[in-house]
């Protein structure tokens, strides 16, 4: 009977841990996040993202009226919008430091302020991200619940276009940086 009551007790401590390990495995999430810092600027963004490990992916939309301290000719209104893949290796699971690559298929807008028609410009940009994740949620939940990601990107046109309106240029940069911030939820 002891020997019975043993392999019994052994067995439960055995089926706790491996259900305890298959927590812990499962800690892959679905995230969605905005950036509040595109609708300051009369815009939208809106991504989806999925952790695993290490990594997190996200595709996601956005269009943003370029600010004017962002332009390299003050007389021209821009307004860019697209869509994109982001791909991070998280230095800790799920939270804190990160550096990744992105890639967005973007158009921009240009015009001159003072009127007139604009012109669609659209390319690919490639580009290097880091920044930090701050989990609202707690660990045992695998952090569950909302977060804040302060991130800065050194974003390359490559194939950067000059318009021209009303004897005017505008010179879209080959190299830029792009700091902001999202606002997510994980599911």
């Amino acid at each position: 009977m002891t020997r019975i009551c043993k392999s019994i007790l052994i067995a439960l401590l055995l089926s706790s841990l491996q259900s305890k390990a298959q927590r812990v495995l499962s800690a892959d999430r679905f995230e969605v996040e905005a950036d509040p810092v595109a609708f300051i600027f009369n815009g939208y963004s809106f991504h989806v993202g999925y952790t695993m490990g290490h990594l997190r992916f996200d595709a996601g939309i956005f269009g943003i009226k370029q600010p004017g301290f962002a332009l390299e000719n003050k007389s021209f209104s821009v307004f860019s919008s697209g869509g994109g893949v982001k791909v991070d290796y998280l230095l800790r699971r799920n939270r804190g430091f990160f550096v990744g690559l992105q890639s967005d298929y973007a158009t921009d807008k240009i015009g001159l302020k003072s009127g007139g028609d604009t012109q669609s410009v659209s390319g690919v940009t490639l580009g290097l991200r880091t920044g930090y994740r701050f989990m609202f949620g707690k660990e045992e939940h695998q952090f569950k619940g909302f977060y804040l990601v302060p991130w800065v990107g050194l974003i390359n046109s490559l194939n950067p276009s000059v318009v021209t309106r009303n004897g005017q240029n505008y010179t879209q940069a080959r190299w830029s940086v792009f700091p902001t911030i999202h606002l997510g939820y994980r599911f």
